[in-house]
C-alpha cells in the first residue's frame, strides 16, 4: 500500500511541498521583519492545487529535476518554494542581484520573484529562501537568546541569519532596486518579506523537565514552531523511546515533512528524484542503536532519528524526531561573536583526519574539523610542525627576571594564536622556574616581582597573568600534562612590594593577590583608616577591577569586615554594575551578610536575575546574620517537648503492587515530597566494621520514605524487589528522571545526595533504569550550617521548631521483619518533619514562625522552588558501571557482586586506572588489569602494550572526571569505555583463562566476576606482559 500522510498526499514530494507552506513559521511577529504568509482565503485553493500535483506530480518533478542543487537540502527546499510562488501568486521573475550601494560591490541577494499580495493586490519582492533546522543550545546560555540555536553542523546560529536576513531586505529598499522595480513594474508599493521553515531542536532533557523548569524561547521565535529534541547520549534517546515503535535514520533529503513508512518491513519511500530513490529503512530500536553507535565510532557527524508509530491501513506514521549528536558537540563558539565569513571548503585540507564513512554518510572528516561561519583554520600539530612537546627544551642561560618579561611580550602578541612555538615556549619556561626553585626556594618569587616591575615600566600592568599560568600545572591540548614537582615558596620582601603595587594602583591588584594564593602568601591586615581610604578611592576610579582587587585583598588577609560607617551603598552600586563579578559578590555576602539583601535587590533591578536569585538563594542558606541561635545549649535541647508525627499525618507501609499504584497516584499529583532511607549499620562485633570506618559501603537500603503534608509513605525496599520489582522500578524512574507532561515536584531531604547513592550502591541494577539527575531537590543540611555549628536533623528541630527529635531508634536493625509499629512511626517522623523544618525557613521572613506545624508542613511547589536546584547525577560508581553493563547488553545481573569475599575458584584481580601518552603528545586513559598480590604495574610495559612512549597513573581529578569511580574500586567495564575515545583495557597475559576474574565494581565491596573472554567480549581489551618481574 502506497504511504497516505494525514494530509492525504501520497507522494513525498508534494507532502515536503505542503510541509512548507503549511508549517508554523520558525519566526514571529517580533523579529522585526514581514513574514510571508497564505491569507485564508487561500486555504482551499491551495490544497486543491496540492491534490492535484499529487494526483499529477509530473510538472513538479521536471521543475525540479533540471535544478542543478536539488541534491542538497537547502537548495531542494527553495526550489519547492519557488515552484510554489511561481506557480501560485508570482507575477513576475527577475534575474538581478540587489547591490548594496551604487558604488557597492557587495550583494544583498538574488531578487528571484515578484509576488502579488492577496488581500491588497500589490506587489512584493523576496529575497533569497532558505530552510535551516538548528538545535537549541538552551542549557548553555540561559535564558534563551536568538544566538542560542545553532545548526546541528556547527556552521551557524540563528541570530547570524536573522542579522543577514536584516541586511539583505535593507538593500533590497535602497534606491538603485526600487528604481529597477519601478521601471519594470510601474508605480506600485513593493516590499519585502521573509520566509523560514523548520525545526527547533531542543535538549530531550527538557521534555523530562517539571513545568516550571521550562523556559520560554525569545521574543523573535516563534513558539508554535515545530520541535524535536537533541542529545548526545544514544543510551537516554532509547530510554525514551515509545513502546512498539520502530526508527530510522533520516538522510538530509528526508527531513522536511514528517515521515510515512509501509510496507513489511515498513520503509519510508523516496521520490523520483537525485538522492531521493533509494527508500528509507526502518528497523527496532536495539538495531538502530548498534548501528548508530557503530557509526559514531568511525565519524563524529550528527544523525536525525526519527520514531514512528502504526496506524491504521497499515502504515507507520512520525511521532517524534530528534538528533543524536557526537559526543564532542560544542557549540559554544556558535554562541557568542558574530559571523566573520564563511568557511572555505580549501580550508584545513592539509590537517584533514580521514576514517571510514558510517552506512549514513560519506563525510570522512572528524567533526570537530567542521568549520563555523568564521574565518578560522585548525592548529597544525606539534609533531608536524617539528615540536616534540614531550621533551620541553631547556634554557641554554640561567633564567633571569627578563625572560618572564619577553614571554609575556610573545604571549601576549600570539595570545590567539595557535602557532606550537607558544606551547613548547611555555613548558620550556615551566621546566625552568621548577628547576629555580628547586635549587633556591624562594627564588621564583623574587624573578616573578622583578618581572611585573619590567612590565609596569612597559605600561603593560595586568599582563602578569601570562606568568600567573607558568605557575599552574599544564593542561594544554596536546601537551603532556604533568603536576609540579616543586612548591613555590614566598619571598616575603618580593611580596610586600607586590603587595604595595597592587594597592597603590600600579599593578593589577586582583592579579597581585592571585600571585599572592600561588605563592602560598598571606597579605597583611589593614588598619581601619587604610582600608576606608582604598574604598574611597576604588569607588572612584573607573577600574572596575579596582574595588573587586580590594574586596580579594581584604578577604585573603581576614580583614573584610565593613559596618556602617563603609559608604556600603556605593561599594554595592560598583559591585553590582553590569556584567557583575559573581566571585566578589559571594565574597562580599560571606564576609558582610548585611549586604546580601542589598546586592540581590541591585542586581535585580538591573536585570542580572539569574545573579541575584543565587546570592539570595545562598543568603538564605548559609549568609544568615542572626547569629546569636548559632547553637543551642545543651540543657535546652534536653527540656524541650518531644517531636510527635501529627494525628492527621497518614502512615501507610508500601510492600506491594498495590501499594505502589496507591503511591504512583499520588506521585501524580506532584508537591513537596520528603525523602528519607534507613539501613541497618554495622554490628559492633561484625569482623567488618573496621571496613565501615574507612568508608565502605554499608548494609543495603531497607527503606525509602516519602512524605507528603497529610501521608507518609514507607517503602519495604526487599519486599517490593521480591514483588513487585517493574513497578518499583517505574515509580523510581518517575521520581528521580520526571518527564515533560508529569506533574512537578520538588525533594526534599537530609542528606539527600547521600541517601539516593546508598541507594544507587545498594540496588545498583534497579537505580540503573534511573539515571537522570534531572530533578529538583532542596537539601535541609545547607540550611542547617546556617543556624547551627552542629547541623544534625535533631538540633535543627530544636533551633526551629522548639522540638525535641528521638533519634534512638536511628541504630536500629532495619532488617527485622515484620517491622515492629514504632520503627514505622519513626520513619515517617524523620521524613515528615523535612517539610515542617522547609516551611518554618520559608516563613522566617514572614514573621510566622510560630504557625502551627500543621501549617509549615503545606509547602507549594512554587514557594520551595526559591531554594531547589538540580543536577544530582548517579553516574558513577557501581550504579554506572551497571549502566555500563546495561548499554553493552549485558543482562546477567550476577555479573556484579557484592560481599567481603570471594569463592575459591576466582583469581582476585586489581585494576589501575592509568594515563599513556604517545609519540604525538596525544593522551589515551586505559585499564590495566593484573592479578591482585602478584609482581607491580610495570609502566613501559604498559606503554608499550598501548603503542605508546610513557604511561603513569592517573590523578584523583582524572580519576574522578573520566572513570567516576574511587580509587581502589576501579573496574575493567565502567564510564570510562563509554567515553569517546574510549579508554583502552589491557588484560595481563598472566590471568587466568579457565576461571573466572574478580575485579573491582566501581563501588567498595562490590566486584564484577567474568571470564577473561566475556571482558574481552564486552571491552575489546587487548592482552599483554604488564607486570614488573623484577621488581
Amino acid at each position: 500500500m502506497s504511504p497516505t500522510c494525514a494530509r492525504g498526499y501520497n507522494r513525498k514530494v508534494v507532502r515536503d511541498l505542503a510541509w512548507l507552506i503549511r508549517a508554523p513559521p520558525v519566526l514571529s511577529d517580533e523579529a522585526g521583519m514581514e513574514l510571508l504568509r497564505l491569507p485564508d482565503s487561500a486555504d482551499q485553493a491551495t490544497d486543491d492545487w496540492l491534490a492535484s500535483l499529487d494526483k499529477n506530480p509530473k510538472p513538479l518533478l521536471q521543475n525540479l529535476e533540471v535544478q542543478s542543487g536539488v541534491k542538497r537540502l537547502g537548495f531542494y527546499a527553495a526550489a519547492l518554494t519557488q515552484f510554489w510562488l511561481e506557480e501560485t501568486i508570482a507575477v513576475g521573475k527577475i534575474l538581478r542581484y540587489a547591490k548594496c550601494a551604487e558604488q557597492s560591490r557587495q550583494t544583498a541577494g538574488q531578487l528571484k520573484l515578484v509576488c502579488l499580495h492577496w488581500a491588497q493586490e500589490e506587489h512584493r519582492v523576496l529575497a533569497k529562501l532558505f530552510t535551516w533546522s538548528p538545535p537549541s543550545s538552551s542549557l548553555l546560555m540561559p535564558p534563551l537568546q536568538n544566538r542560542s540555536y545553532v545548526g546541528p553542523f556547527l556552521h551557524e546560529n540563528l541570530a547570524w541569519r536573522l542579522a543577514e536576513a536584516r541586511r539583505k531586505i535593507t538593500c533590497t529598499r535602497s534606491s538603485s532596486v526600487q528604481e529597477y522595480l519601478q521601471k519594470e513594474f510601474g508605480d506600485v508599493s513593493v516590499r519585502s518579506v521573509y520566509f523560514l521553515k523548520g525545526y527547533i531542536f531542543k535538549p530531550l532533557e527538557e521534555f523530562w523537565a517539571v513545568g516550571q523548569t521550562l523556559r520560554d524561547p525569545p521574543a523573535e521565535v516563534n513558539a508554535a514552531c515545530a520541535t524535536g529534541w537533541y542529545t548526545t547520549q544514544v543510551s537516554e534517546a532509547m530510554k525514551a523511546v515509545s513502546p512498539g515503535a520502530r526508527l530510522a535514520v533520516l538522510p538530509k533529503l528526508f527531513w522536511l515533512s514528517p515521515a510515512v513508512a509501509s510496507g513489511s518491513p515498513p520503509v519510508i519511500l523516496g521520490d523520483e528524484l537525485p538522492g531521493q530513490q533509494d527508500p528509507v529503512p526502518t528497523d527496532l530500536p536495539d538495531k538502530v542503536r548498534q548501528d548508530v553507535e557503530e557509526h559514531f565510532r568511525s565519524v563524529d557527524t550528527a544523525l536525525l532519528l526519527c520514531e514512528l508509530l502504526p496506524v491504521e491501513g497499515g502504515l507507520w506514521v512520525e511521532n517524534s524526531r530528534g538528533f543524536i549528536l557526537p559526543s564532542v558537540w560544542d557549540p559554544k563558539t556558535l554562541m557568542t561573536g558574530g559571523p566573520q565569513g564563511m568557511k572555505s571548503s580549501g580550508e584545513g585540507q592539509g590537517q584533514q583526519v580521514y576514517s571510514e564513512p558510517s552506512k549514513w554518510s560519506n563525510q570522512r572528516r572528524k567533526y570537530s574539523e567542521r568549520l563555523a561561519d568564521t574565518a578560522r583554520q585548525l592548529a597544525p600539530s606539534l609533531e608536524s610542525a617539528g615540536v616534540h612537546a614531550t621533551v620541553p627544551q631547556r634554557l641554554s642561560e640561567e633564567l633571569t627576571h627578563d625572560h618572564l618579561k619577553d614571554y609575556v611580550l610573545f604571549a601576549k602578541e600570539r595570545r590567539r594564536s595557535a602557532d606550537p612555538s607558544r606551547f613548547q615556549r611555555r613548558l620550556s619556561l615551566r621546566t625552568a622556574l621548577e628547576s629555580a626553585e628547586a635549587s633556591e626556594p624562594g627564588k621564583v618569587c623574587k624573578l616573578v616581582a622583578a618581572a611585573l616591575g619590567l612590565l609596569l615600566k612597559e605600561a603593560q600592568r595586568s599582563d602578569g597573568h601570562f606568568i600567573l599560568e607558568l605557575l599552574v600545572k599544564p593542561s594544554e591540548q596536546g601537551l603532556v600534562p604533568s603536576a609540579c614537582s616543586v612548591t613555590f615558596r614566598a619571598d616575603a620582601a618580593s611580596m610586600e612590594e607586590m603587595m604595595t603595587l597592587g594597592l597603590s594602583g600600579g599593578l593589577c591588584l586582583r592579579l597581585a593577590v592571585k600571585f599572592a594564593a600561588r605563592f602560598r602568601f598571606t597579605p597583611q591586615r589593614l588598619s581601619r583608616d587604610k582600608v576606608l581610604s582604598l574604598f574611597a578611592e576604588a569607588i572612584a576610579s573607573s577600574d572596575r577591577s579596582r574595588l573587586a582587587g580590594l574586596v580579594e585583598y581584604l578577604a585573603a588577609s581576614s580583614s573584610l569586615e565593613l559596618d556602617e560607617t563603609f559608604p556600603l551603598e556605593d561599594i554595592a552600586c560598583k559591585l553590582t554594575i553590569p556584567p557583575a563579578d559573581g566571585t566578589i559578590l559571594d565574597l562580599v555576602c560571606q564576609h558582610v551578610p548585611s549586604l546580601c539583601q542589598k546586592l540581590s535587590a541591585m542586581l535585580t533591578s538591573t536585570g542580572q536575575l539569574k545573579l541575584a536569585r543565587k546570592i539570595e538563594v545562598r543568603r538564605l542558606r548559609g549568609y544568615t546574620e542572626d547569629g546569636g541561635n548559632r547553637e543551642p545549649p545543651s540543657d535546652t535541647l534536653v527540656a524541650l517537648p518531644n517531636l510527635c508525627l501529627p494525628p492527621w499525618v497518614r502512615v501507610q507501609l508500601v510492600a506491594d503492587a498495590s501499594g505502589l499504584d496507591e503511591l504512583e497516584g499520588r506521585l501524580e499529583l506532584g508537591g513537596v515530597i520528603g525523602l528519607d532511607a534507613e539501613w541497618k549499620p554495622w554490628d559492633e562485633s561484625s569482623p567488618s566494621r573496621a571496613r565501615s570506618r574507612r568508608g565502605q559501603v554499608a548494609n543495603p537500603v531497607q527503606l525509602l520514605q516519602l512524605a507528603w503534608a497529610d501521608t507518609a509513605y514507607v517503602l519495604d525496599i526487599p519486599s517490593l524487589l521480591a514483588a513487585a520489582e517493574e513497578e518499583l522500578a517505574h515509580l523510581l524512574q518517575r521520581l528521580l528522571r520526571p518527564k515533560e507532561g508529569e506533574a512537578g515536584h520538588i525533594l526534599v531531604g537530609f542528606g539527600l545526595e547521600g541517601d539516593i547513592r546508598r541507594m544507587a550502591d545498594s540496588y545498583p541494577w534497579l537505580m540503573s533504569r534511573c539515571y537522570g539527575g534531572n530533578f529538583p531537590f532542596i537539601e535541609m543540611q545547607d540550611l542547617a550550617r546556617s543556624v547551627a555549628r552542629n547541623s544534625s536533623l535533631d538540633c535543627l528541630c530544636a533551633v526551629r521548631l522548639g522540638l525535641s527529635l528521638d533519634k534512638t531508634l536511628q541504630c536500629s536493625n532495619w532488617e527485622l521483619r515484620p517491622l515492629p509499629d514504632p520503627h514505622i512511626q519513626y520513619a515517617a517522623l524523620d521524613t515528615w518533619v523535612l517539610l515542617a523544618l522547609l516551611g518554618h525557613f520559608l516563613q522566617q521572613d514572614r514573621g510566622m514562625e510560630k504557625a502551627e506545624l500543621c501549617e509549615l508542613a503545606r509547602v507549594s511547589v512554587s514557594s520551595a522552588a526559591t531554594f531547589s536546584h538540580s543536577g544530582l547525577a548517579l553516574g558513577s560508581g557501581v550504579c554506572a558501571t551497571a549502566m555500563a553493563l546495561r548499554e553493552l547488553g549485558v543482562a546477567d545481573e550476577s555479573i556484579l557482586f557484592w560481599g567481603d569475599g570471594c569463592a575459591d575458584d576466582v583469581q582476585v584481580c586489581k585494576t589501575l586506572a592509568c594515563l599513556a601518552v604517545d609519540s604525538s603528545g596525544q593522551s589515551h586513559f586505559c585499564l590495566a588489569v593484573f592479578a591482585d598480590g602478584s609482581a607491580s604495574l610495570s609502566m613501559p610495559r604498559l606503554a608499550e602494550a598501548m603503542d605508546c612512549i610513557s604511561a603513569r597513573l592517573v590523578t584523583g581529578e582524572e580519576l574522578r572526571e573520566h572513570f567516576r569511580q574511587p580509587r581502589g574500586c576501579v573496574g575493567p567495564v565502567g564510564p570510562a569505555i563509554l567515553e569517546q575515545p574510549p579508554a583502552c583495557v589491557v588484560l595481563d597475559d598472566g590471568l587466568s583463562t579457565t576461571s573466572k576474574l574478580s575485579c573491582g565494581g566501581g563501588s567498595p565491596q562490590w566486584h564484577l566476576l567474568a571470564t577473561q573472554q566475556q571482558i574481552l567480549d564486552l571491552t575489546h581489551a587487548r592482552v599483554a606482559a604488564i607486570r614488573d618481574l623484577t621488581s
